[in-house]
């Protein structure tokens, strides 16, 4: 087998990985993201990680800090996969979003968590 047909070879199966992943702590982490005002979008080709978006959703979302969501959406993946953690911390990305690496052991790839602001009722009416 050629070297390129072993990097494809080890790219669908990592992408295959990560959508098992994706498809146990999706739910987990709706409900959570739900509860705090905000809904999750998949980003991404899942080739190598998993990207997800946190998009406010509910005047909830104006009350929920960025670390908090992120808190609580590690620990819904901890509650399917049984640890989770926070690398590092937030990093401030194009139109105040804000992102944060969620890794587990055993997983290889990571969580990329990015979070849109929350503008207030009164901002949006400007």
């Amino acid at each position: 087998m050629s070297d390129k047909h072993k990097n494809a070879a080890i790219s669908d199966a990592t992408g295959a990985f990560c959508q098992s992943i994706l498809d146990a702590i999706l739910p987990a982490i709706r409900e959570v993201a739900r509860a705090e005002g905000y809904a999750i979008a998949v980003h991404g080709s899942l080739k190598r990680d998993i990207d997800l978006v946190a998009v406010p959703w509910t005047e909830v979302a104006a009350a929920t800090k960025p670390d908090d969501l992120a808190r609580a959406v590690c620990g819904a993946v901890a509650g399917v996969l049984g640890r989770c953690l926070i690398l590092g911390g937030p990093t401030q990305k194009p139109h105040g979003r804000v992102a944060f690496t969620l890794v587990h052991p055993g997983f290889a790839g990571e969580i990329d968590l990015s979070i849109m602001p929350a503008v207030a009722k009164a901002e949006a009416a400007e």
